[in-house]
């Protein structure tokens, strides 16, 4: 699993953060599962949609403590609603045949996950779309090496791939720039190359993950990006 362990440290709420991964992924793989017919899965978005607007009185529940901890952040519930479109697209049993249509999909679950990561750390809204571009890559990093079957209709070569997954980290790295603070600063200088080199990975068929010589090379480059990276207004970034 490459998402977790990479966004663990962006922000000081783990708890929430871990709920809301949670969220998304059982969501996911609920939505997508065979053998449950349109119509219930359909049906079982339109009670979520009800519980989350309403309220959910249920304290085990997830959404219940996802509600709880939103509350205590003074985060918007629509960072709760936003996915369901995704999972309406999955419920219909549908498969991108598109890049277009894979990036709608996709950009339901990232962006309401990339303003939830953004805002936690006070960020300002510039922050938001060179976030979702770094998600994006991370999370088509860990579909194309789990042969995910959301992208088996795609008609997508691997100089395609490689293609999009180089654009949207060039497309992140605009956030270095545009950052507030020096924690949140570091930390996402070490998740961009942490992609960078998982990309140049794929792009050799090697295992996806991070070894020990691998992660002083991403201590060292971040460093250097950390000290000459400067801010940049959001007026002169033209964002």
């Amino acid at each position: 699993m490459l998402v977790k362990p990479l966004l663990s440290d962006l922000v000081k709420n783990e708890k929430l953060l871990n709920l809301y991964l949670l969220y998304l992924r059982l969501g996911w793989e609920h939505y997508t599962k065979k053998g449950i017919s349109t119509e219930i899965k359909a049906e079982k978005i339109r009670l979520l949609e009800k519980a989350i607007r309403r309220g959910c009185k249920l304290k085990s529940n997830l959404v219940c403590q996802l509600e709880q901890e939103f509350l205590r952040e003074n985060l918007s519930l629509y960072l709760l609603l936003e996915p369901l479109a995704a999972w309406r697209y999955l419920a219909t049993g549908k498969l991108p045949t598109s890049e277009a249509q894979m990036s709608d999909v996709l950009g339901n679950i990232i962006s309401p996950l990339a303003r939830l990561l953004m805002v936690l750390n006070d960020e300002t809204p510039s922050t938001y779309l060179p976030m979702q571009s770094m998600l994006t890559a991370l999370i088509l990093l860990q579909m194309l090496q789990d042969k995910d079957v959301f992208l088996q209709k795609l008609k997508w070569r691997k100089k395609r791939q490689l293609s999009k997954l180089r654009g949207l980290c060039r497309d992140g790295s605009v956030i270095l720039s545009v950052v507030k603070t020096k924690r949140v600063k570091y930390r996402l200088v070490v998740l961009l190359n942490s992609l960078v080199l998982l990309t140049e990975k794929y792009a050799k068929n090697e295992q996806l993950t991070i070894e020990f010589l691998d992660a002083v090379r991403i201590f060292v480059y971040s460093i250097c990006q950390f000290l000459f990276v400067k801010k940049q207004t959001v007026t002169k970034k033209g964002i």
